[in-house]
């Protein structure tokens, strides 16, 4: 047997080694799937039904999304929906309480010297998330409390908090369930297609129910409560542009679908790609597209309306409160007249 044909047979012997231990393995995980299937199916379905209880809408009182806005022109963009007076004193003791482990960012909850309690969140959400709640208040609809803080010490936690969003917790209103884009009481309305291409103008590329929250207000701070307020309670991914590698190429685990906090980006990116039919279509790259199709000329001229009402000054003034620079501000602030005057322009 020459030397060629003694190395072909080890070759082959090794082949058909691995072969076996291949089959053995696959028979193996099919063996320990059959058996173990039913009791992981089970644990699957408990937990989407505990998923679904959670995030299921109450029914009950009346849904708000929108109230008309009263004097755009003079709405205070700096402090937003909570106003000065309801801003974190950073002359407090603020002390650390504990990890919120919901959504991708790290949050810690924190409570000042006052008993009141803040959500802070860290990382590239806080600017943009700011920005984006004092321009979806202006235009009518909820929005939640949000602070940027640029160095802030918390007495438990090392480091100083750099470049955080502080969002005031208890704040009048009660969590009571998601809602979808897809389903929810202003189906054909204006004023949720309005709210959609407010999320357009904004680039959040994160347009999934879980980020979308009903509150029933305080009847003990003087709401009613017998609404239940319909929001989106994340615009943490705004700014920055929709689209990503991974998105194209289907990444398993829910990949970004953008970027956040990128003036840059946001300003160079299309944002209407055409009309027709009475219909608009927009350079939407982000998550669940299909919520944004269908979006009529009429409803997307009323929200470019209602933008155009507000100031350079009042734009400023929301990217001021968010940490944005000059050189920033003036950047953001061109892209969105841009945006504006396409919708404006719509035909």
């Amino acid at each position: 047997m020459t030397a060629m044909t003694v190395r072909h047979a080890v070759l082959v012997r090794t082949l058909l080694i691995l072969i076996a231990i291949t089959a053995a393995f696959n028979f193996g995980v099919s063996s320990s799937r059959a058996t173990s299937g039913s009791s992981d199916k089970n644990a699957d379905n408990q937990k989407k039904d505990r998923s679904s209880k959670k995030d299921a809408p109450d029914e009950k009182g009346q849904p708000v999304l929108w109230r008309q806005p009263e004097n755009i022109e003079s709405l205070d963009l700096f402090y937003g929906p909570g106003g000065a007076e309801k801003a974190p004193d950073l002359s407090a003791k603020f002390t650390y309480e504990r990890r919120d482990t919901n959504g991708t960012q790290k949050k810690i909850i924190v409570k000042d010297d006052k008993g009141g309690e803040w959500t802070v969140k860290y990382g590239p959400e806080a600017r943009p998330e700011t920005a984006a709640t004092r321009i979806v208040w202006a235009m009518g609809y909820h929005a939640d409390e949000d602070y940027f803080v640029k160095t802030v010490q918390i007495e438990g936690v090392r480091d100083p908090a750099i470049d955080v969003r502080f969002k005031r917790r208890h704040d009048g209103y009660k969590d009571v369930g998601r809602w979808s884009w897809e389903s929810n009481p202003f189906i054909g309305t204006r004023e949720l297609a309005g709210l959609k291409v407010l999320m357009l103008v904004l680039n959040n590329w994160d347009l999934k129910t879980s980020n979308n929250k009903i509150l029933k207000p305080s009847k003990k701070e003087g709401g009613d409560s017998n609404e239940r307020i319909y929001y989106v309670g994340d615009l943490g991914a705004t700014f920055g542009k929709t689209g990503s590698l991974a998105r194209e190429l289907h990444v398993p685990n829910d990949p970004p679908a953008g970027s956040k906090d990128r003036p840059d980006q946001y300003a160079r990116q299309t944002f209407v790609s055409g009309s027709s039919d009475g219909f608009v279509k927009f350079h939407y790259k982000g998550k669940d597209q299909s919520t944004v199709k269908g979006i009529s000329a009429d409803n997307a001229r009323w929200m470019g309306n209602m933008l155009a009402q507000l100031s350079d000054k009042q734009l400023s003034d929301a990217f001021r409160a968010a940490g944005y620079d000059d050189s920033e501000i003036s950047t953001l602030i061109s892209a969105m007249r841009e945006r504006i005057a396409e919708l404006q322009n719509i035909r």
